[in-house]
């Protein structure tokens, strides 16, 4: 098949609840999409994960319109046998795991079949509110993960009090400094299934001995095979968060797991903040993980989607249909 056409949008909608993290607050997220046209016809659309600044990533959406579009002026009515030939079409964005991710997840369409799936349910957790308490008393999570801030010993003992008991997540976002030590060993009443990132430097954790923390993940640092192969083996990393976007899409990923696996690491599938195309591909992924990863059901950031039915919440578990793109709400870029 050739890819015939291309086209840009955008996709703006109000969280329900400002995210707030050591980092930013987010009271919006705009995304950006893209749909790939080809010459019998089909559209196939991808959803890229980056922000409108670098708080997160170096990448920001402006430079993935600007590689999408060379991209594709590049590789317009290129003949396309196989997956194999996409793949090698997208190495010139190696450097940019952002724009190669949302390009990849119209490609993988094309060369795949799309299924219903059914994951587990892990919510995260900005501030354990009254309103956030009882919406996971209403959902019933089958993990929660909580973002670390000033009254994380309160959260956690919250969550410990639900009439339910979901395993328990702390995500640090590479926060954690000598002053809050404190904190880490009141952590220790509860179990907690590990802790992302809980410093800047992996060389922190050499202070502690292994039995002192919870099982430690990486996430913001698991940006290639070989940093990740690197932390497993000089620091004992136990749990691995692989983020699709972070690491340059759906196929890198899948071969990821079968490395970690090998290795037997924990693996997390984890998005941000993501519209419904988009989790149904980490979910999609999170079929191979080991523990429940970071996907919500619908209209738990939003109450507006571009898919309809992404994600719908069963007994602590979420069911995904094949996305379905209403392109009419999308805003049309070029």
């Amino acid at each position: 098949m050739k890819i015939v056409d291309m086209h840009l949008y955008d996709y703006n909608a109000e969280f329900k609840t400002p995210v707030i993290t050591p980092k930013v607050k987010l009271n919006t997220r705009k995304a950006l999409f893209v749909e790939l046209i080809t010459d019998n016809g089909q559209s196939y659309f991808g959803e890229c994960n980056a922000f409108e600044t670098n708080w997160y990533a170096d990448e920001t959406i402006a430079e993935a319109k600007h590689l999408s579009a060379l991209w594709f002026q590049q590789f317009q009515n290129k003949m396309f046998r196989s997956f194999s030939e996409i793949q090698n079409a997208l190495k010139v964005l190696s450097n940019y795991p952002a724009t190669r991710s949302m390009l990849m997840m119209a490609c993988y369409q094309m060369f795949h079949d799309l299924e219903p799936l059914c994951v587990p349910y892990g919510a995260t957790i900005n501030g354990m509110t009254p309103k956030n308490f009882q919406q996971l008393v209403q959902t019933q999570p089958q993990r929660v993960k909580l973002k670390w801030n000033n009254q994380i010993v309160d959260d956690v003992k919250k969550v410990s009090q639900l009439p339910f008991r979901p395993d328990i997540v702390i995500d640090a976002n590479e926060s954690l400094s000598k002053i809050e030590y404190d904190k880490l060993n009141a952590l220790k009443k509860t179990p907690i299934l590990y802790i992302e990132e809980p410093f800047k430097s992996l060389h922190h954790l050499t202070i502690f001995e292994k039995n002192e923390l919870p099982p430690v993940a990486i996430d913001e640092k698991a940006t290639s095979e070989s940093f990740i192969l690197q932390a497993i083996n000089d620091f004992g990393i136990d749990v691995v968060v692989l983020k699709p976007f972070r690491l340059g899409g759906i196929d890198r990923v899948i071969e990821l797991i079968k490395i970690l696996k090998s290795k037997d690491v924990k693996i997390v599938i984890g998005g941000m903040y993501e519209y419904g195309l988009s989790r149904y591909f980490t979910a999609m992924l999170a079929q191979y993980a080991d523990y429940p990863s970071d996907i919500t059901p619908e209209g738990y950031y939003y109450e507006h989607d571009i898919v309809n039915n992404a994600g719908i919440l069963k007994g602590g578990s979420i069911y995904f249909e094949p996305p379905m793109v209403n392109y009419k709400k999308l805003n049309f870029i070029c």
